[in-house]
């Protein structure tokens, strides 16, 4: 691990899930190279959740702190850690309990929205998951931790 204009930076077989459990819900993440960072807005045992304003537009991602256990699939890499949106097409009927509103601000909403990729439908298939399509590896992780931490 080094510092990098108070960003703690890790690399590849650094990335742990005891790092990413340092991660908390004001810290700024950046990923691989990503220029711009995101906010955590929510975090769970086993993801967290960040966005970030581009041009009037709210970006998400979540970050998954678990390795993926597949091989390959699109940009997904086996035994590594991955951040990407969900797999919904018109987002996650979590929000459709708080009035169809996508509202990363509301702690409740955010936090029930996460812990969806943990519960189980009838299936034993998780609820939300994240998207095959859109999902990277976290190769290098930079997170500045809020005030006080």
């Amino acid at each position: 691990m080094r510092t990098i204009k108070n960003y703690k930076v890790y690399k590849n077989e650094e990335v742990t899930k005891e790092i990413l459990d340092t991660i908390q819900k004001g810290d700024l993440i950046k990923v691989n190279d990503w220029g711009k960072p995101f906010r955590v807005r929510g975090v769970t045992d086993n993801y967290f959740i960040m966005t970030c304003n581009m041009f009037g537009n709210i970006h998400y991602s979540v970050c998954e702190k678990k390795r993926w256990n597949g091989i390959r699939y699109n940009q997904m890499r086996g035994g590594k850690f991955h951040i990407g949106t969900d797999y919904w097409i018109f987002a996650s009927p979590t929000w459709n309990n708080y009035d169809g509103k996508v509202d990363y601000d509301n702690a409740e909403a955010v936090i029930e929205y996460l812990e969806s990729f943990d519960l189980e439908d009838n299936n034993s298939k998780p609820r939300s998951e994240l998207s095959v399509r859109t999902s990277i590896p976290i190769d290098k992780i930079y997170v500045k931790h809020k005030e006080g931490y």
